[in-house]
């Protein structure tokens, strides 16, 4: 790459202040130039342009350019007003110009604002009274093609077909009007180049010719001086010209994209050169001088992946050699003394406009004259991950945002990793400014994540290939306590699924979601476990934050264990709690009904009578003394402790009788319960009713339920717990991982 070059000229304490000013987003202009049709004079900037180079706002678009400035319009992303500002390059003030529509010429400093058919040239350069030009003569259809120094180049459709080109302009205070002549009355699709002071050249099309024309026009004589076929082109390249070389693209192929290629020709001459340049879609062109063609593909911000042509090359017409000038391109402009004004980028320098000449070696050089402040390639320059989140509920899903700057894309990528397990949650996003993305509590593999400290690495990456790829770093700590049902150590409940003797954990949240195609991560507590015909999910008994569990053997035997909050190995070793529970034919627990902050068991024995069973805290003697809590439960098949599902001070029950009805015992948290409510009708077919917990983190608990279908499968639903203990769990929604838990398993939670 050539060096790029940056002037070193002094802005103004004034200039200073209008800068900052402009840095916070505001720029004023006078109403009382507005009022007058006077032009508002002001220093504007984008909050980082370079010391001693005029300031571009990030969003403007360049409308010409002469040896003292530049002219650019700028809508606002909000008001979406457009403003046209013309800067000079001495000392960076900007002039915004009245309301209107502006057109500058390449390579001058005079602008034209049209107003319906009058066109007011004025010269920003010297200041001098404008000059006014009244077109209506041409008719209602004529256009302006393009401002040639001080003459206007209009473009007036014949009625037979066809355009003719007017030149019009004012020499010394006399209207003339020039007809261009030569151009061939079959000519189609005519557009327009301005590519030296004293020619046009005019790219055309004839019906049925393959390949364009390029016509040669002598301002001077207002004539077609030349014209010549341009081999290998289409009926609309990219085509630009020196005062002795013309330069076009071939077009694009989806078929043969690395074949695209640059074809250059002496003006009026018959040999002319293909260039093989590779894969470009959008490709502007641009003559430094004679000696020299410049090239890029001006599709390189918005990239998904590198391509030498988002660069702006310079190819010798001498030598063939090339030589790098800006890392990326956006426009070519064509200037004065073969001199070209580019709209780019560098990595070093960042967006703006840049003059490219030759310097005295005739190499071609780079110097940034404008700047937009903002860097090439996506620039992270804050962000804030919190230090501590609670997942335990969807309203704490923490956000990770970031701002940023830079004109091209980049992919962002956050990773999270569970420090003691290496579990992770990977976050991507193409984005180029500042973003912020959610993290919704789950690992990649769809599991919730573990409460307990985590690594963060946050890498930004130029998807056009531009740039280095950045790393930050950090940590964080996902803080909750564990639910009653949780025996991994997370931030939601497990599914425990026993089949046969083989015992398993799963993740409710990925169970849920899941589709039934999807693999499960299933932890494989052991083997062994037929031995129990009765298991409960009491939560936390020993008072170690972790859920336990409690089994009931075939001689009758209740064993505990203790939960972990390891997710390889949640249970320790069993402790024995003691004999006599076969009396039983319902053991449920995971509630506290008494209110003394414990959990309790519930238990129902063969005549009907409900007792219940105070939690101790201690996980080797879990409860005291059996207390009698009322006959006549002989009539229900299920009863099961759902935690609080109404509201209630206490835990609730659901039973549910022979006919398929359930009923909801609110508990008054002393022990006993309200008299019962209907729940719902026609559920006698479900094999299962499993309290989850919370699984959606709405706050509210939450039902799955199960019925075997006579195949190998079992089908789960889930019913969202709604608060209202009047219709607790008011509609189903099918899980489509039902297809793992196969018939002769049982679901515990």
């Amino acid at each position: 790459m050539s060096h790029v070059r940056t002037p070193r000229r002094q802005l103004t304490a004034a200039v200073a202040v209008a800068l900052a000013a402009v840095c916070v987003g505001t720029l004023t202009t006078g109403a009382a130039g507005a009022a007058t049709g006077g032009a508002t004079t002001t220093n504007v900037s984008s909050g980082t342009a370079q010391e001693g180079v005029a300031a571009l706002l990030p969003g403007s678009v360049v409308l010409g350019h002469g040896p003292s400035g530049f002219l650019t319009s700028h809508t606002d992303g909000v008001t979406r007003v457009t403003v046209h500002r013309w800067t000079r390059y001495a000392d960076g003030v900007s002039t915004v110009l009245p309301t209107g529509t502006y057109r500058g010429g390449l390579g001058t400093d005079v602008i034209v604002k049209t107003e319906g058919g009058t066109y007011t040239l004025r010269d920003m350069a010297n200041g001098g009274a404008p000059t006014v030009i009244d077109t209506s003569s041409l008719g209602a259809t004529a256009t302006l093609a393009s401002l040639h120094g001080t003459t206007l180049v209009m473009r007036v459709p014949r009625a037979a077909g066809g355009v003719d080109l007017h030149l019009v302009g004012k020499p010394a205070g006399t209207l003339e009007d020039r007809v261009v002549t030569g151009i061939p009355a079959a000519a189609r699709n005519v557009e327009f180049l301005v590519d030296g002071p004293n020619t046009l050249v005019i790219r055309y099309v004839v019906p049925g010719e393959k390949d364009s024309r390029a016509a040669l026009v002598d301002v001077a004589t207002a004539r077609v001086v030349g014209d010549q076929v341009l081999p290998g082109s289409d009926t609309s390249p990219t085509l630009t010209a020196s005062d002795t070389h013309l330069a076009w693209t071939e077009p694009y192929s989806v078929h043969d994209s690395d074949s695209r290629a640059l074809w250059v020709a002496p003006r009026g001459g018959q040999e002319s050169i293909r260039v093989p340049i590779g894969s470009g879609v959008r490709m502007v062109l641009g003559f430094l001088g004679d000696d020299w063609v410049t090239y890029a593909d001006r599709d390189g911000t918005a990239s998904y992946g590198p391509n030498p042509l988002h660069a702006l090359t310079a190819r010798s017409l001498t030598d063939g050699r090339t030589v790098k000038l800006l890392d990326l391109t956006l426009r070519i402009l064509p200037g004065s003394d073969g001199e070209l004004l580019v709209h780019g980028a560098t990595l070093e320098h960042g967006e703006g406009l840049y003059r490219v000449t030759t310097g005295p070696d005739g190499a071609p050089a780079a110097t940034l004259v404008a700047s937009t402040g903002r860097p090439l390639a996506l620039t992270v320059t804050g962000m804030h991950i919190p230090a501590t989140v609670d997942l335990t509920t969807a309203s704490g899903d923490p956000s990770l945002s970031w701002t940023a700057a830079g004109i091209s894309q980049g992919k962002v990528t956050i990773e999270l990793t569970h420090t003691a397990t290496g579990m992770r949650r990977t976050i991507l996003t193409i984005t180029e400014r500042g973003a912020a993305q959610s993290w919704d509590g789950l690992l990649d593999d769809g599991t919730a994540a573990p409460l307990g400290d985590y690594t963060w690495r946050m890498t930004t990456e130029p998807i056009n290939g531009i740039g280095p790829t950045t790393e930050r770093k950090g940590t964080l700590k996902v803080v909750g306590k564990p639910g009653a049902h949780d025996f991994s150590n997370g931030t939601a409940p497990d599914l425990l699924f026993r089949s046969g003797g083989r015992f398993s954990v799963f993740d409710a949240r990925q169970v849920i979601d899941s589709d039934s195609r999807d693999a499960l991560s299933e932890v494989v507590v052991g083997s062994g476990w037929d031995t129990y015909d009765r298991m409960v999910t009491p939560g936390d008994l020993g008072g170690t934050v972790h859920a336990d569990l409690l089994g009931r053997d075939k001689s009758g035997v209740l064993w505990s264990y203790a939960g972990t909050g390891k997710a390889s190995a949640p249970f320790a070793t069993r402790t024995r709690v003691g004999g006599g529970w076969g009396i039983y034919n319902h053991l449920t627990a995971g509630l506290d009904v008494s209110g003394d902050g414990r959990r309790d068991l519930l238990a129902t024995d063969k005549a009907g009578v409900l007792w219940l069973y105070k939690g101790t805290g201690s996980l080797s003697s879990p409860f005291r003394p059996r207390v009698r809590v009322g006959g006549g439960w002989g009539i229900y098949n299920k009863v099961t402790a759902t935690g609080n599902v109404g509201g209630a001070p206490a835990g609730d029950l659901i039973a549910r009788d022979r006919n398929g009805v359930d009923w909801l015992y609110l508990g008054k948290g002393d022990g006993t319960f309200a008299p019962r409510t209907r729940v719902n009708g026609n559920w006698g077919y479900y094999t299962d009713l499993i309290p989850v917990g919370d699984a959606d983190r709405d706050g509210r608990a939450d039902l799955v339920v199960r019925h075997v279908t006579g195949g190998d499968t079992g089908s789960l639903s889930l019913f969202r717990g709604s608060g209202n203990w009047r219709d607790p769990f008011p509609n189903s929604e099918h899980i489509d991982a039902s297809r793992r838990f196969v018939s002769d398993g049982s679901l515990m939670f």
